[in-house]
């Protein structure tokens, strides 16, 4: 699946947003549900996750629009919902810790 630079653009622009703390693709209430339990519990980043994880997140990065990429997300079933929630949020921690020098 080729993704093209404005398609990268819009998805920066959305996980800066959620650096701020303003979720635009999820809602509180759904993030706090999932992410209650730790990923790392969960051994969520393995080997057998990693195409599914690439695939749904290759998905969301190529829908044109804000409201394409929200319709996407609530279509999802929530295995996948999950998944994509937690892989969006891992992406913006991350982030997070390597902009910065201090970690609490």
């Amino acid at each position: 699946m080729q993704i093209d630079d404005n398609s990268l653009d819009k998805i920066e622009v959305l996980l800066t947003q959620s650096m701020k703390g303003i979720h635009l693709l999820y809602d509180n209430d759904t993030i706090a549900k999932i992410l209650q339990i730790p990923t790392e519990e969960l051994d969520f980043f393995n080997f057998e996750n990693m195409d599914k994880i690439q695939e749904l997140f290759s998905d969301l990065i190529t829908k044109e629009s804000f409201e394409e990429k929200q319709r996407y997300i609530n279509n999802l079933n929530p295995d996948n919902y999950e998944i994509l929630l937690r892989t969006y949020f891992h992406i913006v921690e991350s982030t997070l810790l390597t902009a910065t020098n201090y970690k609490h």
